[in-house]
Order: structure tokens, then C-alpha cells, then sequence
């Protein structure tokens, strides 16, 4: 078993006071996901001022939610998330993906012709479901070039593709795009992934094998490579839309910005209660 921690932080810095802020944090995982295990987090919210309203909830996707309500904040808001997670030496088993759900495009993964004629392309060539959601993470991989501060929040894969260019949110709806094209469902995940600096996306599919049993199998177009334990979950959804770190809205005129460090690390290797 292996002890991971993680801390989070988002800062927003305001040019005048605000308002009814009403934020919504995904920042924390929930209790289990595969072989990952929560075993202690805690948020703290900071710079507010009256009444302050922090509620936990679970969306429909199994994810834990941070819903904050706060009076007033002066000049800035603080989210600080801090968490352990537990793992077992080996891959994440990921829970099982509802086909339906995840098979269906979203505005961010809605395909154009270059990602249908990619899928034709595959179907000829791959000779099973898991080859080819590997073939289709090759071609993902291969398809635009890791550049920051070309795409948006808001970028659909197609525009992403057409750009050339991306980040990890790219590459991960670029491949989400053109596996439900090929009918095999693929869900978004978000996360850290121990040694970069900013939150990291990968993507999961589901695929049967010949004998007749489903399992699911986790790739990282962004680094070309499939997943492994040193990927910390923290959500899951259809795409990033569903799994954004911190989202809301405020009243007043102030104009915000917006500034966030991350800090993920193995801390412990956990000794077998056996030995």
C-alpha cells in the first residue's frame, strides 16, 4: 500500500468587494474509487466576511461536491483543499462505466470529419474493442502538440484538433471524441499526476473482451502512455464541463483574478500488516 498527499489551492484577487459569492469546488475525491482509498481531507475557505455557508454533496457521477455560499469578500477568496488517498501497488480498477451515459457526445466531444474519418480508420485496422481504444490513444496522442494558452475552458475537441494544439483537456476530449465514435464508452477524468505542477485529464473506456467480460482500461494521451499509480483521481464525467475544479458567480462590479498552486507527493510506502 502506498500514502499519497495532496494539497490544492485556488486564489481569487478581486479589484473591489463582492457579494452573495456561490462557488461550486470539485477538489476532493470521493471516499473510493477502484483501488484508490480516502483516508482524510479538510477544506478551508478564507477572505470571507458574514454569513458563510460550506455544504457537501455527491452529483451524479459519484463525485464529491463543495458547494460554498458567502456574504461578502473584501479583496480575496481563498480554497484550500488538502487530502490522503491510499493505493494498492497496481493499476486503478476503475468502477464501471454506465454505457449509455458515456457513449453519447457532448457539446466539448461532438466529432467532425477528421475524428469520423479517423474512426473508419480504425475499425479497418484494429482487430478488437481494446486495440482499438490503444490504437485510437495513438492517434490522439499524435494529433495535436502540447502548447498552453491556445485553447479554453470552453474548447470543443474538433476546434482543439483544427487548432493543432492543446493541453491535457484537449488531448483527453479529442480521444473521448473518437472512441464514442467507434460506440465504445469513454468517460473524462480528472486529477493530479505526481510531478507536474497543474492538475492533469486522462480518459477511461470501457471494452469487452473475448470472453464476453467488460473491463476498463485508463490511458493518458497528453504523455502517450496508459495510467498507472502515480495518477491521483479526483473526478469523473463526460467531460471537463462535468469535473471543473472551481466554477461560480458573485455580485459586483470587480473584476477577478485568478491564481492556483498544487502540490502532489507519495509520503508513505505502508507496511503489510502480515509481515
Amino acid at each position: 500500500m502506498t500514502e499519497y498527499h495532496v494539497r490544492h489551492h485556488y486564489r481569487y484577487e478581486y479589484s473591489s468587494p463582492i457579494t452573495d459569492v456561490r462557488q461550486k469546488l470539485v477538489m476532493v475525491p470521493p471516499d473510493k474509487y477502484g483501488d484508490q482509498l480516502l483516508t482524510g481531507f479538510d477544506m478551508d475557505v478564507r477572505g470571507t466576511s458574514g454569513r458563510l455557508l460550506i455544504d457537501w454533496q455527491a452529483d451524479r457521477f459519484g463525485n464529491r461536491i463543495c458547494s460554498v455560499e458567502a456574504e461578502r469578500v473584501e479583496s480575496a477568496l481563498d480554497f484550500e483543499a488538502r487530502f490522503t488517498v491510499r493505493r494498492c501497488a497496481q493499476v486503478v480498477v476503475p468502477p464501471a462505466l454506465d454505457t449509455e451515459t458515456y457513449t453519447r457526445f457532448t457539446a466539448l466531444t461532438r466529432p467532425d470529419a477528421r475524428i469520423r474519418n479517423a474512426a473508419r480508420d480504425i475499425v479497418r485496422e484494429a482487430q478488437s474493442p481494446e486495440e482499438c481504444v490503444h490504437v485510437a490513444h495513438e492517434w490522439t496522442a499524435a494529433a495535436i502538440a502540447y502548447e498552453v494558452g491556445v485553447t479554453g475552458t470552453q474548447t470543443p475537441a474538433a476546434m482543439a484538433l483544427q487548432l493543432g494544439r492543446g493541453v491535457c483537456q484537449d488531448y483527453a476530449q479529442i480521444m473521448l471524441s473518437l472512441l464514442r465514435t467507434l460506440g465504445i464508452p469513454a468517460r473524462y477524468v480528472s486529477g493530479h499526476l505526481l510531478g507536474e505542477g497543474a492538475p492533469h485529464a486522462w480518459v477511461e473506456a470501457l471494452v469487452e473482451g473475448p470472453n464476453g467480460r467488460a473491463s476498463v482500461v485508463s490511458y493518458d494521451p497528453t504523455h502517450k502512455r496508459q495510467v498507472n499509480t502515480d495518477y491521483i483521481v479526483v473526478a469523473a464525467g463526460r467531460d471537463f464541463a462535468d469535473v471543473t475544479s472551481t466554477s461560480g458567480v458573485f455580485s459586483g462590479a470587480a473584476t477577478g483574478k485568478l491564481h492556483w498552486s498544487k502540490h502532489a507527493a507519495r509520503i508513505a510506502e505502508a507496511v503489510d500488516s502480515a509481515a
